[in-house]
């Protein structure tokens, strides 16, 4: 790696593998720190508003605008530049979300929005200055699948990916934009309210095929499902079939979009599906349960706490590295409260945090009484309601990858959100307890203890990710209280993952 510094600022040089905003013409070009102190010639390979990069003896460099000054015929015309972004990825998610964000991210900038005609290929944005009516930036949305849109990030065809799939690959970074959730829904005139987890996962995996099992009457269960490139049919199978190594059942109706499977349940009284909550079905969604009789149903809190088990985080992918100037600015300001309201706006729940009192609680604290065991429960229990009698519960909750003491990718962004507003000072002048709790098996006192090493590493995570606070400007402490305050039944996978989890309390 090669680096320069002058006295007059500080000029970037990496070496890099992927050339970032519209290629220029191969041109000579001279940069020159503004002291003269370092100068490297070159061919210019692209220029994205705040960086160049340029073929020089060293290999191709990257280096701050700000910090030189350029010279010869492949100079870029810094006042007429416009940045360009490409976003490919899931229709089903973006063809409502990434509209909405552009829009108010072009609000928030005081810029004015023109929207091309659709074409086969692309949606084409402009974002243009409100005076001059020059363009500013132009955004393409280049819409499919989730898959499409990894794969074209990955070769370098799009800057960004939505995606409503996680991907580990150390070539990209995913910051989750909005949260969804699958709700069940059976077809019209089917009398079932509810339906266990445990159950639903049988039915995809083809286990249970008739609705005698689940109490109504003797019929066939048919099963529709979106076509199997879709990144929520692909998520959807994740979260219900991957912890039983089951394929889905045979004979399932596949369907190219949402509308589709909706139009089949509401004229099938024997069909079942499952629609997303960003469509605004939730009035006549199922509500999960488990066999111990605990439920769970959905709602924008308990999407957001993942207290509801079948959520489902909308990821916007970036190559790792350093980001352009205007795709790190659109980063920041989707992840922010007003790209947060209106991603709320149309449908998605927002991550940003919400508070809620004990006396808010009465579910929780009911199912929490029913299931404690014996006086060493109750007394858990008990000690839970002293330590949080005048304090809030926050939405920012915390889970882990299955069979990992690693934060999932939901709770990962939640990390860098409660560590933003603690160096915002949000909370300063308060105390955050960051609360541990356990699912129902094995000793209670080992549970106490793996309650409280999660809450703290949960607290030492998030203390890492806000060196800028304020020191004792806010209090961070952990307790554990293992299986206290349960959410779900214990009898299957997905009711332990909802009671393995790590709280935030402000008091």
């Amino acid at each position: 790696m090669f680096r320069a510094f002058s006295a007059a600022g500080a000029i970037l040089a990496a070496l890099l593998s992927l050339s970032w905003g519209a290629p220029a013409r191969a041109q000579d070009v001279t940069l020159t720190s503004h002291d003269g102190g370092v100068e490297l010639s070159g061919t210019l390979r692209s220029y994205d508003g705040e960086f160049y990069q340029i073929e020089t003896d060293y290999g191709l460099l990257t280096l701050a605008a700000e910090g030189v000054a350029c010279a010869g015929p492949g100079c870029p015309d810094l006042t007429a530049h416009v940045a360009a972004l490409v976003i490919s990825g899931s229709a089903t998610a973006g063809r409502r979300l990434l509209p909405a964000l552009i829009a108010d991210f072009a609000g928030a900038r005081g810029l004015v929005l023109h929207v091309a005609d659709d074409t086969r290929a692309m949606r084409h944005f402009t974002l243009a200055d409100a005076e001059t009516h020059q363009p500013v930036m132009r955004i393409g949305l280049r819409l499919s699948t989730s898959d499409a849109g990894l794969i074209e990030l990955l070769d370098g065809s799009a800057d960004l990916a939505l995606s409503l799939n996680e991907l580990r690959d150390p070539a990209v970074h995913g910051r989750v934009v909005a949260l969804d959730a699958f709700l069940p829904i059976v077809g019209r005139g089917n009398p079932l309210e509810r339906i266990t987890t445990t159950d639903l996962a049988a039915i995809y995996a083809g286990e249970i095929d008739n609705w005698s099992a689940l109490g109504w009457m003797e019929a066939p269960i048919t099963l529709h499902v979106r076509d199997a490139g879709s990144g929520v049919q692909q998520a959807l199978e994740t979260q219900l079939l991957a912890s039983r190594e089951l394929p889905l059942a045979s004979g399932v109706v596949r369907h190219d979009d949402d509308a589709g499977l909706l139009r089949a349940l509401r004229r099938d009284p024997f069909a079942l599906g499952v629609m997303l909550w960003s469509r605004g079905l939730a009035e006549e969604a199922l509500t999960l349960t488990g066999r111990c009789g605990l439920e769970l149903p959905a709602s924008p809190l308990a999407i957001k706490t993942e207290d509801y088990p079948l959520t489902l985080p909308v990821l916007l992918y970036a190559r790792t590295g350093r980001q352009p100037l205007q795709v790190r600015r659109f980063l920041a300001h989707v992840a922010g409260p007003s790209g947060q309201m209106a991603a709320r706006s149309i449908g998605f729940v927002d991550q940003l945090p919400q508070r809620q009192g004990l006396d808010a609680q009465g579910r929780r604290l009911a199912n929490a009484v029913l299931a404690a065991e014996g006086s060493e429960g109750l007394a858990e229990l008990q000690r839970l309601l002293r330590v949080m009698e005048k304090a809030e519960r926050l939405s920012l909750s915390f889970r882990f990858e299955s069979g990992t003491s690693t934060p999932d990718v939901q709770s990962r962004a939640y990390i860098e959100t409660l560590a933003r507003d603690i160096e915002a000072g949000l909370y300063d002048g308060r105390e955050l307890v960051f609360a541990g709790f356990t699912d129902g098996e094995g000793p209670l006192d080992v549970n106490l203890r793996l309650s409280r090493a999660r809450a703290e590493a949960i607290r030492d995570a998030v203390s890492r990710a806000a060196p800028l606070r304020a020191e004792n400007a806010v209090t961070l402490t952990a307790e554990g209280f293992g299986p206290a305050l349960p959410l779900a039944c214990d009898d299957n996978e997905w009711g332990s993952r909802v009671n393995r989890r790590v709280e935030v309390w402000l008091r």
